[in-house]
Formats: structure tokens, C-alpha cells, sequence
């Protein structure tokens, strides 16, 4: 099922009642005190999970130990990480980030949608229901989490309009709304937030496209190296980048390359947490910064040869990669 960082056991852990022994917890969870403070340090979630059911069978009934616990997290808890999400051009472009960025402490996480709708954004996780007491736990812990940082980036009084979960209530709901600010619903279609669409548009405090693009592509480079060069994600982006030029290759085509079945490839992808749209995208982005860098290819040639068919659909692309015209990264301004 996955790891997670010992960064999230060392939270729970300072949140727990004084009434459980920590060496206890510490043995349950499976990590060495010395290993607390190492975010590279993976658990087998399994253990992370029996970690979170245990606080809570002494916390309760009315659990909050996981809220206080992801409300104290924050960007400089993720290195360079923390500092990319703090830097990007607004929210959203963290946002969209988010499912290569969770995976250096997550290593079997969800995927994540966003959807525009007019003045608000939907933005959901695409996992299955969790089911186990720790599971829930956690997946309310995760919305907390990610809320944190945005307060982190933007400031303290950045709220979404409304959070949903699709399973009942295992933490208090009335903490949840005090940590929120926003109603709650618990039961509900999906898992996630409901944004004002101009709210995630907002610069962040330390809004910096330079540092957030230096951030973005050494975390590419992490994560890379971790996966190696041979992993399922680095070749279905390396077919991308090579058949863009024709246009947008459907997923048959690249499946065909690898000589997988369409249905396999993006089977293959959902178990590592990635969609195939996020590869065609991230394929775009990558290739875009490579070409206005590293070449003298007019912004109508670059954007042809990213696969869009029109210059202005390029500029918007970019705009909302980079926080600034194609034009502006080219010339470093």
C-alpha cells in the first residue's frame, strides 16, 4: 500500500495524549526517535495508519489530536518542497503541482483533479473511499495539511468556500469548521475543497517565479533519481515530448510505443499516483522551458512544437505554469 514520511508520525506524536507512552507509539509506528526528524525515513503506511488508531483510542471521543497535529505543518517542514509551494506564482499553480510535489513524502499517493466552474474551482482527491479507522483518519488530516499551506503561502486568512468528505465523521466536526473557518460536509461527493476561483489567482507572499521554476525542476531531478531513469512515468514523458510536434498524442499511441494496451498504461500510471493528462502537461511545460532556453524558436514555433495549435493557447498554458508570458521567461524578466 505505500510508505509515508517519519514527518508525519514525529506531528502525531506531539500531538498525542501525555497518557500514552511514546516509546509505545515509536514501537507501533516502526521509527527509531533518532529517525523523527528524517523526512526521507519511510514507514510502511500500514504502521502509520495503526499509529493513528491507537492516539485516537485514547483521544476520544471526540478526536482532534490528527487536526492539531496537520495544522501544525509547514512549508519549512518540506524543505524545498515547502519553499516551491511558498514561492509559486499564485495557489493554484501549487495546486497543480501537487501530485509530483506529495510523492517525496508520500510514496503511494492519490491523484488530483481540478475543475473551473465559472467563479468557483473544484479541486478533489482521487482515491478510493477509505475504509479503516486510520485511513479515515488520515485522509481528513490530509485536507487540514494542505490548508496549512496555503495559510503558510498566502496568509492566515485564506479559506476555501466549503471541504467535503465522502466518509462520516471520525475527527470532531465542530474542530473542523473552527479550523477551516468554512462548513464542512461530511458524507458528500467527493473529497476536497471548493475554491473562489480569484482566491487561488492571488500571488503568493513570496510569489517568485525564478525561485519557484529553479524549485520546480530540482524536485523533477528528486524525483527522478529516485524513481530512475527507466521508471513508467519518465518514458511515457519522454514519448510525449517526442510526438507533441504532430499535436496532442492519445494515450493509444504512446501505449503502442510501449507496447502496453491503453487500458494497461493508464491502469500502470493510476497505481503510481499519476494521470495521463498530467504527463501530457507536465511533458508541455518541460519542453516549453527547454526550447525558450536553449533555442532561438519564435513563440509561434515553440508553441507548435509543444502541440498546441494556436500561439494564444500556448500563452495562456504558460502563463498558468510559470506565472508569466512565454516572452517574460525568455528573457529572464
Amino acid at each position: 500500500m505505500g510508505e509515508v514520511s517519519a514527518l508525519f508520525v514525529r506531528k502525531m506524536l506531539d500531538q498525542a495524549p501525555d497518557t500514552i507512552d511514546r516509546a509505545d507509539l515509536l514501537q507501533i509506528a516502526g521509527v527509531p526517535e533518532a529517525q523523527l526528524n528524517n523526512p526521507d525515513f519511510l514507514l510502511p503506511v500500514r504502521k502509520y495508519f495503526s499509529l493513528l488508531e491507537t492516539i485516537a483510542e485514547e483521544d476520544g471521543p471526540r478526536i482532534k489530536f490528527h487536526i492539531r497535529a496537520a495544522a501544525t505543518m509547514t512549508c519549512e517542514d518540506y524543505g524545498a518542497v515547502g519553499l516551491a509551494w511558498k514561492t509559486a506564482p499564485h495557489i493554484l499553480a501549487a495546486f497543480e503541482r501537487l501530485d509530483r510535489y506529495s510523492r517525496l513524502f508520500v510514496s503511494d499517493v492519490s491523484q488530483y483533479q481540478m475543475e473551473e466552474m465559472g467563479e468557483l474551482t473544484r479541486w478533489s482527491m482521487l482515491r478510493a473511499l477509505p475504509r479503516e479507522r486510520g485511513m479515515l483518519l488520515s485522509n481528513e488530516a490530509t485536507l487540514v495539511t494542505f490548508m496549512s499551506l496555503c495559510r503558510q503561502a498566502t496568509g492566515p486568512e485564506f479559506a476555501p468556500v466549503s471541504v467535503h468528505y465522502r466518509h462520516e465523521a471520525v475527527g470532531c466536526p465542530d474542530a473542523f469548521e473552527q479550523y477551516f473557518e468554512s462548513p464542512v460536509e461530511f458524507g458528500a461527493e467527493f473529497d476536497g475543497y471548493v475554491f473562489r476561483t480569484e482566491d487561488l489567482m492571488k500571488p503568493t507572499r513570496l510569489a517568485d517565479v525564478g525561485v519557484w521554476s529553479f524549485l520546480d525542476n530540482e524536485i523533477e531531478r528528486q524525483l527522478s533519481d529516485r524513481e530512475g531513469a527507466d521508471s513508467l512515468e519518465a518514458r511515457v514523458r519522454a514519448e510525449i515530448s517526442l510526438a507533441l510536434s504532430d499535436g496532442l498524442p492519445p494515450v493509444s499511441t504512446i501505449s503502442e510505443k510501449l507496447g502496453l494496451s491503453p487500458r494497461t498504461l493508464q491502469r500502470r500510471l493510476s497505481d503510481v499516483g499519476v494521470s495521463y493528462q498530467a504527463l501530457v502537461d507536465q511533458s508541455r511545460h518541460m519542453l516549453a522551458q527547454k526550447l525558450l532556453r536553449e533555442t532561438r524558436y519564435s513563440l509561434a514555433e515553440v508553441a507548435f512544437l509543444t502541440g498546441f495549435s494556436e500561439q494564444s493557447a500556448f500563452n495562456r498554458a504558460f502563463r498558468r505554469w510559470e506565472g508569466r508570458p512565454p516572452g517574460s521567461f525568455r528573457t529572464g524578466n
